[in-house]
């Protein structure tokens, strides 16, 4: 559970898997990598000692299915124990919400809400997907931004559940673009990471931009590590 990406203290990875063929995707590229070790903790945590058997070829599927990044739901990573101390949790970061089917959804929500001490961090594409549930208190609603703003549909992530905190994740970075930020919460800026061709390397005047709309509206800005050779100055600022 623990991670690298900074604006969270640990994730929560029920769901492995994502329809979408994002070239910069960093998590179909780990589940390729550590598909095998997953889907042999997954069997041993279901069956014991007694999965070698009559169980092989669920091994064999959920070991394909990961390594794919196939939707998959692993029991294992759903039963793993939050801290005692109050934590923010991102969940998802290995999926896309918004392919999840609506049982896992429901089993998550009714989790989260036995752990009211715990901030849980959700980012998708689609934020209609926020429509849809009733998300407790302590989760943070996000949207993840790469590419053409006008297909999101903020008037529907506006409307949802007014009672959670909203923000917006741009990671990673591939334009500078302009949006009103007047109901959202938080900012999270990034750049992608990896050395994959093509790779696009933000400009400073973007991250500047940002930066300076986010003091004008009083908005938290969060900056990645990943920005700090491009923009050098450390900015990590968190909602109240």
């Amino acid at each position: 559970m623990k991670n690298k990406i900074g604006w969270c203290n640990l994730t929560f990875n029920p769901v492995w898997g994502c329809r979408n063929k994002c070239e910069y995707c960093y998590a179909r590229i780990f589940a390729n990598r550590f598909g095998e070790k997953m889907a042999w903790r997954e069997m041993n945590f279901k069956y014991k000692n007694y999965f070698m058997g009559n169980n092989i070829d669920e091994y064999w599927e959920t070991k394909l299915n990961l390594k794919e990044f196939k939707l998959t739901f692993l029991e294992h990573k759903f039963d793993k124990k939050f801290p005692k101390k109050p934590q923010k949790i991102f969940v998802g970061s290995m999926s896309e919400i918004a392919h999840w089917e609506r049982r896992w959804i429901e089993v998550v929500l009714g989790r989260i809400l036995c752990h009211p001490e715990h901030t849980f961090q959700f980012l998708t594409k689609y934020p209609d997907i926020y429509l849809r549930y009733d998300f407790p208190k302590n989760c943070w609603l996000g949207i993840t931004i790469v590419g053409d703003i006008d297909k999101i549909e903020f008037q529907k992530f506006k409307i949802s559940n007014p009672n959670n905190l909203k923000f917006i994740c741009f990671e990673p970075l591939i334009k500078n673009v302009s949006i009103n930020l007047d109901f959202i919460d938080w900012v999270i800026l990034g750049s992608e990471t990896g050395n994959r061709k093509g790779k696009i390397i933000p400009k400073k005047e973007w991250i500047k931009d940002f930066v300076t709309c986010c003091r004008d509206n009083d908005i938290p800005i969060y900056l990645k590590d990943s920005l700090k050779d491009i923009y050098p100055v450390e900015i990590k600022e968190f909602p109240i």
